[in-house]
């Protein structure tokens, strides 16, 4: 578990958020307020996506080789996969959408094409992703690549978290080796031949 920022920290880190005009006002607030409730424990975000038919820059600028939302989300994946990895985070479930099911009485609720969901290790890991000069050079390449995207941070619930992987196939490596038993001396052998 990572220490909780502070809000001298949040506002540091902030400072410069009033300046991305790509964020809405509102969604600045709940940003500030999202990283303000820090409480330093791992959290999952569960993004809901639609992508743009055309991938539009915000300087105007064409990128060669992308031309759709979707090629400018590749794009950002390969930038973005690296961040992760290096803060402790990853991504646990990527999916596309296959049909819509029920939606009743939420008209415009099956929006998405995709869904992901990207296990952070605290929200001090995400904040440190998302201001790292590196990643925001290749930020553009997200809102280049949606119409439309819904991200909801979640905790709880049945998860198949892969932090528990390497402990358990380790645990299943040691009962294996305990129940073969230890290795049998070659009793053919002579001692000057081991030599």
């Amino acid at each position: 578990m990572k220490s909780p920022l502070s809000a001298a920290e949040l506002d540091i880190a902030l400072k410069g958020m009033d300046s991305n005009q790509q964020v809405s006002e509102e969604e600045k607030v709940a940003i500030r307020a999202f990283f303000s409730n820090d409480d330093g424990k791992p959290f999952y975000n569960l993004n809901l996506m639609l992508y743009a038919d055309r991938a539009v820059y915000a300087d105007g600028l064409a990128r060669p080789g992308i031309v759709t939302g979707a090629d400018a989300n590749e794009a950002y994946g390969r930038l973005v996969l690296p961040h992760l990895l290096r803060r402790g985070s990853y991504p646990l479930f990527t999916s596309s959408k296959i049909g819509a099911f029920l939606n009743e009485g939420a008209r415009g609720a099956d929006f998405f094409q995709e869904v992901a969901i990207v296990r952070y290790r605290s929200r001090r890991d995400m904040l440190d992703m998302i201001l790292d000069p590196e990643f925001k050079a290749g930020s553009p390449h997200k809102f280049a690549a949606l119409a439309k995207n819904v991200a909801v941070p979640t905790r709880g619930g049945l998860v198949l978290d892969l932090s528990i992987l390497v402990p358990l196939a380790l645990l299943l490596l040691a009962l294996f080796a305990a129940r073969r038993g230890p290795a049998a001396p070659d009793q053919g052998t002579s001692s000057s031949a081991s030599m």
